[in-house]
Protein backbone atom coordinates (compact mmCIF):
# COMPACT_ATOMS: atom_id res chain seq x y z
CA UNK A 1 0.00 0.00 0.00
CA UNK A 2 1.55 3.40 -1.04
CA UNK A 3 2.08 6.13 1.68
CA UNK A 4 -0.67 8.13 0.35
CA UNK A 5 -3.37 5.52 -0.06
CA UNK A 6 -2.68 4.64 3.15
CA UNK A 7 -2.98 8.47 4.63
CA UNK A 8 -6.30 8.62 2.43
CA UNK A 9 -7.74 5.61 4.37
CA UNK A 10 -6.35 7.22 7.46
CA UNK A 11 -7.91 10.34 7.08
CA UNK A 12 -11.37 8.26 6.17
CA UNK A 13 -10.69 5.97 9.15
CA UNK A 14 -10.50 9.31 11.69
CA UNK A 15 -12.90 11.67 9.79
CA UNK A 16 -15.70 9.90 8.47
CA UNK A 17 -16.83 7.29 10.69
CA UNK A 18 -20.63 7.50 10.95
CA UNK A 19 -23.35 5.79 13.28
CA UNK A 20 -22.47 2.64 14.38
CA UNK A 21 -24.13 0.85 17.86
CA UNK A 22 -23.33 -1.57 20.72
CA UNK A 23 -24.32 -3.57 22.60
CA UNK A 24 -23.83 -4.19 26.55
CA UNK A 25 -24.82 -6.30 29.16
CA UNK A 26 -25.11 -5.15 33.15
CA UNK A 27 -24.38 -6.97 35.49
CA UNK A 28 -26.31 -7.26 39.26
CA UNK A 29 -24.98 -4.22 41.57
CA UNK A 30 -23.86 -6.60 44.48
CA UNK A 31 -24.16 -4.25 46.87
CA UNK A 32 -21.69 -1.71 45.46
CA UNK A 33 -21.26 1.91 46.18
CA UNK A 34 -21.92 4.39 43.23
CA UNK A 35 -18.77 5.81 42.22
CA UNK A 36 -19.45 6.42 38.60
CA UNK A 37 -19.59 10.50 39.47
CA UNK A 38 -15.66 10.42 40.06
CA UNK A 39 -15.46 9.48 36.60
CA UNK A 40 -18.48 11.00 34.15
CA UNK A 41 -18.25 14.06 32.62
CA UNK A 42 -17.55 15.36 29.32
CA UNK A 43 -13.41 15.70 28.48
CA UNK A 44 -11.74 17.29 25.87
CA UNK A 45 -9.19 15.10 25.35
CA UNK A 46 -5.58 14.36 23.16
CA UNK A 47 -3.36 12.04 22.12
CA UNK A 48 -2.90 9.51 19.62
CA UNK A 49 -4.20 6.80 17.15
CA UNK A 50 -1.87 4.29 16.22
CA UNK A 51 -3.17 2.36 12.72
CA UNK A 52 -1.23 -0.94 11.51
CA UNK A 53 -2.82 -1.45 8.18
CA UNK A 54 -1.22 -4.28 5.91
CA UNK A 55 1.48 -4.70 8.48
CA UNK A 56 2.25 -0.51 8.11
CA UNK A 57 1.84 1.40 11.31
CA UNK A 58 1.31 5.46 11.31
CA UNK A 59 0.62 7.40 14.59
CA UNK A 60 -1.22 10.36 14.37
CA UNK A 61 -2.39 12.95 16.86
CA UNK A 62 -6.08 12.79 17.67
CA UNK A 63 -8.75 14.92 19.75
CA UNK A 64 -12.05 14.18 20.66
CA UNK A 65 -14.41 15.06 23.57
CA UNK A 66 -15.39 11.89 25.56
CA UNK A 67 -18.46 11.94 27.41
CA UNK A 68 -18.61 9.37 30.15
CA UNK A 69 -22.48 8.84 32.03
CA UNK A 70 -23.80 6.81 34.46
CA UNK A 71 -25.31 3.49 32.67
CA UNK A 72 -28.36 1.43 33.48
CA UNK A 73 -28.90 -0.91 35.55
CA UNK A 74 -25.84 -1.95 37.89
CA UNK A 75 -24.17 0.83 39.82
CA UNK A 76 -20.69 -0.04 38.15
CA UNK A 77 -22.44 0.44 34.35
CA UNK A 78 -20.85 3.46 32.49
CA UNK A 79 -21.89 4.04 29.19
CA UNK A 80 -18.67 5.97 26.40
CA UNK A 81 -19.63 8.34 23.71
CA UNK A 82 -16.97 9.67 21.71
CA UNK A 83 -17.85 12.82 19.32
CA UNK A 84 -15.51 11.58 16.59
CA UNK A 85 -16.80 8.08 16.93
CA UNK A 86 -20.54 8.19 16.50
CA UNK A 87 -21.40 4.79 17.88
CA UNK A 88 -25.14 4.73 18.22
CA UNK A 89 -25.45 3.45 22.04
CA UNK A 90 -21.80 4.43 22.77
CA UNK A 91 -18.97 2.03 24.47
CA UNK A 92 -20.30 0.12 27.56
CA UNK A 93 -17.86 0.69 30.65
CA UNK A 94 -18.01 -0.71 34.53
CA UNK A 95 -16.27 0.21 36.88
CA UNK A 96 -13.24 -1.48 38.63
CA UNK A 97 -12.22 0.83 40.86
CA UNK A 98 -12.77 4.30 43.11
CA UNK A 99 -11.73 6.24 39.72
CA UNK A 100 -11.27 3.21 36.97
CA UNK A 101 -12.97 1.65 34.94
CA UNK A 102 -12.98 -0.77 31.73
CA UNK A 103 -14.49 -0.23 28.41
CA UNK A 104 -16.03 -3.71 27.40
CA UNK A 105 -15.87 -4.75 23.73
CA UNK A 106 -18.07 -3.46 21.33
CA UNK A 107 -18.74 -3.56 18.04
CA UNK A 108 -19.70 -0.48 15.46
CA UNK A 109 -20.81 -0.32 11.91
CA UNK A 110 -19.59 2.25 10.41
CA UNK A 111 -19.94 3.93 6.98
CA UNK A 112 -16.32 6.16 5.28
CA UNK A 113 -18.30 8.98 3.46
CA UNK A 114 -15.02 10.05 1.75
CA UNK A 115 -14.53 7.05 0.19
CA UNK A 116 -18.24 5.59 0.16
CA UNK A 117 -17.76 2.55 1.56
CA UNK A 118 -18.77 0.89 5.09
CA UNK A 119 -17.25 -0.84 7.53
CA UNK A 120 -16.70 -2.38 11.26
CA UNK A 121 -14.93 -1.08 14.23
CA UNK A 122 -14.41 -3.41 16.99
CA UNK A 123 -13.17 -2.25 20.22
CA UNK A 124 -11.43 -5.22 21.77
CA UNK A 125 -10.50 -3.59 25.06
CA UNK A 126 -9.85 -0.42 26.96
CA UNK A 127 -9.30 1.05 30.39
CA UNK A 128 -9.78 4.40 31.82
CA UNK A 129 -9.36 6.35 34.88
CA UNK A 130 -9.51 10.01 36.29
CA UNK A 131 -6.00 10.21 38.14
CA UNK A 132 -5.96 12.40 41.36
CA UNK A 133 -5.19 15.78 39.51
CA UNK A 134 -8.48 15.10 37.61
CA UNK A 135 -7.51 14.24 34.30
CA UNK A 136 -9.04 11.27 32.19
CA UNK A 137 -6.65 8.84 31.07
CA UNK A 138 -7.98 6.35 28.19
CA UNK A 139 -6.77 3.17 25.98
CA UNK A 140 -8.96 1.32 23.55
CA UNK A 141 -7.24 -1.10 21.17
CA UNK A 142 -9.57 -3.52 18.41
CA UNK A 143 -10.14 -3.91 14.99
CA UNK A 144 -11.45 -2.31 11.90
CA UNK A 145 -12.12 -3.41 8.90
CA UNK A 146 -13.76 -2.24 5.62
CA UNK A 147 -16.42 -3.93 3.32
CA UNK A 148 -17.05 -2.78 -0.52
CA UNK A 149 -14.11 -0.12 -0.57
CA UNK A 150 -11.98 0.39 -3.96
CA UNK A 151 -9.89 -1.23 -4.93
CA UNK A 152 -9.38 -3.51 -2.11
CA UNK A 153 -10.94 -4.16 1.31
CA UNK A 154 -8.71 -3.02 4.07
CA UNK A 155 -8.20 -4.46 7.25
CA UNK A 156 -6.02 -3.68 10.54
CA UNK A 157 -5.80 -3.00 13.73
CA UNK A 158 -6.04 0.54 16.30
CA UNK A 159 -4.61 2.05 19.34
CA UNK A 160 -5.82 5.00 20.99
CA UNK A 161 -4.58 6.77 24.14
CA UNK A 162 -6.30 9.80 25.19
CA UNK A 163 -5.81 11.88 27.99
CA UNK A 164 -8.29 15.10 29.03
CA UNK A 165 -9.77 17.54 31.34
CA UNK A 166 -13.53 18.05 32.25
CA UNK A 167 -15.30 20.48 30.20
CA UNK A 168 -17.99 21.53 32.18
CA UNK A 169 -20.61 20.49 30.00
Amino acid sequence: MSMMRMRVVTAALLLGLGACGGDGDDDGDGGTADQRSNVTGAYASTGTMTLVIFGQSQTNDFSDTIRIAAGAGAKTALNLRSDTFECGNGFPGTMTEERAFSVQQTECQVHLDEQDCDGTLTVRSGTGNRDEAGTLHLSMKGDFASRNCAPIPVTGQFTMELTGNRTGE
